[in-house]
């Protein structure tokens, strides 16, 4: 086993470090670390799960993508003698009540939890493919991939016999559809900023929808996501920062999503078209404010977590520091770090409201020097510490019980 620890070692713990996952050589009587402190990690303290990967990919030649509960995968790779896994691979945000069920159901102790790192479902077939190549030079696609592990329930052939008894369908019924004019009216609408119009256009052209869905309520929740999105790139077309546009109609996906209640959906589809079209027209109210400027906040909104500088800013827009500074201070009447230290104060107060994380972590994440700088200028535009900002104003069903066992 000496030679794999020469060759692989170097690669695989700078692997193991920049995806945040851990990475094991096991053989029946020995398992090789490659992340340090592995004592969290399932892969290593878990012998059942270890043999369950082993028995999966001597039943395939492609690697195996084992997918647990709360959408965390363990991926196996046999090469030669030897099979290297990697994982936990998180897909899904989890809290800690989540994050101890799943420790707990591997036996891990308690000392041991740890967040894991989120990645995407895309990332995680990404770091498969990689992993692959690396320890067998071996190129697989993110199709091949799924279908190998059958990580979804229909496959493409399934899908192409669904789409002709779909179209067959729909041509017995004889389905009514709007127009792609009435569309590009609503769309319209929401690009210049008339409310009551893209409301309206919306209501009416409910009644002519063609069918999105198996069921009325998965029809609904569907078309929320449709109206949401196409309004969403319709607003920015008006002038609304993607930033603001993507936050806005995510935010009444995300609340659809969860919502078992027809009315409530459109209600929720209403309010996004609503407030996209609003929206826009405020921004075309505030045509005094020169693009530069709605170009700086749209960058501090999505750097916010870093350390901003007035160069990189002026260098992003592709004009000079003084003449930005000299801009930003003159149309919005402060300075660019002031308004910086705004932004990250308005994500923290939200941190202090709807999350247990310490002023610690929170300082760190809005990347603030120290929490003593991060309590001193958030007192300083609100008047109170973080500590009694968050016991003031935390909505009681958002404080964490403290047992978390069940």
């Amino acid at each position: 086993m000496e030679k794999y620890k020469e060759n692989d070692t170097y690669m695989l713990r700078q692997l193991s470090h920049l995806l945040h996952v851990g990475i094991f050589a096991v053989t029946d009587n020995e398992i090789i670390s490659y992340e340090e402190n592995a004592e969290y990690n399932p892969l290593y303290k878990n012998e059942t799960l270890r043999r369950r990967l082993i028995e999966r990919v001597q039943e395939q030649s492609l690697p195996v993508i084992l997918a647990e509960e709360q959408e965390i995968y363990f991926i196996c790779i046999k090469k030669e003698t030897l099979y290297y896994m990697m994982g936990p691979v998180c897909t899904q945000n989890m809290n800690r009540v989540a994050r101890h069920r799943f420790y707990y159901a591997y036996g891990i102790k308690e000392d041991w939890e740890k967040g894991l790192h989120y990645h995407t479902t895309m990332e995680m077939l990404q770091m498969t493919g990689l992993f692959a190549r690396l320890l067998t030079g071996q190129e697989y696609t993110d199709q091949e991939l799924v279908d190998a592990n059958r990580l979804v329930q229909v496959t493409k052939e399934e899908e192409l016999h669904e789409q002709v008894k779909f179209k067959i369908r729909e041509e017995e019924e004889d389905i009514y559809r709007h127009t792609y004019q009435e569309e590009r009216a609503l769309l319209n609408m929401v690009r210049e900023g008339n409310v009551e119009e893209a409301v309206r256009l919306s209501k009416e052209m409910d009644i002519e929808i063609g069918r999105l869905g198996k069921d009325e309520l998965t029809h609904w929740k569907n078309l929320l996501v449709v109206a949401s999105a196409l309004c969403a790139r319709a607003a920015i077309e008006g002038g609304l920062s993607p930033h603001v546009a993507y936050r806005v109609s995510g935010f009444y996906i995300n609340k659809g999503s969860g919502s078992k209640d027809i009315t409530q959906i459109l209600a929720y589809r209403n309010r996004a078209v609503e407030e996209l079209a609003s929206r826009v027209r405020k921004q075309r109210e505030r045509r005094h404010s020169s693009s530069y400027i709605e170009q700086c906040k749209d960058y501090v909104q999505k750097h916010f977590k870093e350390k901003i500088y007035l160069d990189k800013a002026a260098e992003a827009l592709g004009v000079s520091s003084s003449y930005l500074s000299r801009l930003f201070r003159k149309e919005t009447g402060m300075r660019f770090q002031d308004y910086i230290n705004d932004v990250k104060i308005e994500r923290a107060k939200n941190l202090l409201l709807y999350s247990e994380e310490s002023l610690a972590a929170i300082a760190e994440y809005i990347n603030f020097p120290s929490q003593s700088y991060f309590g001193k200028i958030f007192r300083e535009r609100t008047g109170m510490t973080p500590r009694q900002f968050r016991e003031n104003y935390k909505p009681i069903e958002f404080t964490e019980k403290k047992d978390v066992r069940e």
